[in-house]
């Protein structure tokens, strides 16, 4: 091989990606190199990086990729102590598992998603086109995607996926991201639901407030700039009351609301939980009744 024929092919490399230096301090010989840490197709840890790797690896929800990633790193390494089994992650579902990458593509590569989804509210399996915004890793896995039918940005739970594939033939429906920042900052919990934000404040006192401090739904904040003797004030700004007043009924006696659209709603789902316990109490009720009766008329000695 000639001296031009080895200069083309190193210029070649360096132009394909190959991170190569040239030193011609030792005159009259020239060097190229690569950095210590570069491999080719691949990427290298020092052995000092692994343990902090693996706890990072361990920490992510289990899934055969993870534990697949965990073994490699192990072995490569050469070392014996892997991840600790006290230290316990959640698991994506099995469905979380087969189509989360899927949906992680389709936002990358910014293409348009052909999935079989299960819609909560229509209760039933359809085909839906979207085009995913924002991917937020679970477990539950959800996104944010503009839904090719409606127009709108709308959460979609990668779970309720049955089928799903990159569509290349439909255009790709890009939203400003501002409008997805906002969208996010006005759903609670991953739900939004349909029309303008509503306001919600609501108060909760001691204790309950030392459990809603570290409890609160994503999308809600502690009032910072009003103190509450004795508790905190909650606030939140979002179309979707009925999850905001799904929590606060479970808080009872314990918590009090100060905005008239939260207050409706919280008091229909008590409401119609009063009514349900009433209804089992009821039937109880007859069924002791009926027990009463029947060892009324049992014969003596029977």
């Amino acid at each position: 091989m000639t001296v031009e024929t080895l200069l083309r092919s190193l210029h070649a490399l360096s132009d394909q990606g190959m991170p190569l230096t040239r030193d011609d301090s030792d005159k009259p010989h020239v060097w190229w190199r690569v950095p210590k840490s570069w491999a080719p197709s691949g990427v290298l840890f020092a052995r000092e990086q692994t343990p902090a790797l693996l706890k990072a690896l361990a920490r992510s929800p289990r899934s055969r990729d993870r534990d697949a990633l965990i073994a490699h790193a192990t072995r490569s390494a050469r070392v014996t102590d892997g991840p600790r089994p006290q230290v316990e992650a959640s698991s994506f579902t099995d469905m979380e598992q087969a189509w989360l990458a899927v949906v992680e593509d389709g936002a990358e590569r910014q293409s348009a998603l052909g999935i079989r989804y299960f819609s909560t509210e229509r209760a039933r399996t359809e085909w839906r086109h979207v085009s995913v915004q924002r991917v937020l890793v679970g477990p539950p896995s959800r996104f944010i995607a503009v839904c090719h039918r409606s127009g709108t940005l709308k959460w979609f739970r990668v779970e309720n996926i049955s089928h799903g594939k990159l569509d290349p033939d439909l255009r790709y429906r890009p939203e400003d991201g501002g409008k997805v920042a906002a969208f996010l900052r006005e759903s609670v919990d991953g739900y939004r639901g349909q029309g303008s934000p509503v306001e919600c404040s609501f108060v909760v006192r001691e204790p309950e407030a030392r459990w809603v401090r570290l409890n609160l739904l994503s999308g809600m904040v502690i009032d910072p700039d009003e103190a509450v003797p004795d508790g905190v004030r909650v606030r939140c700004s979002t179309p979707g009351v009925l999850r905001v007043a799904r929590f606060v009924v479970g808080l009872g006696a314990a918590v009090r609301v100060e905005t008239p659209e939260l207050a409706a709603c919280v008091r229909e789902i008590a409401e119609g939980a009063l009514e349900g316990v009433r209804e089992r109490g009821e039937r109880r009720d007859g069924r002791d009744q009926g027990k009463a009766k029947r060892l009324k008329l049992r014969p003596a000695g029977g």
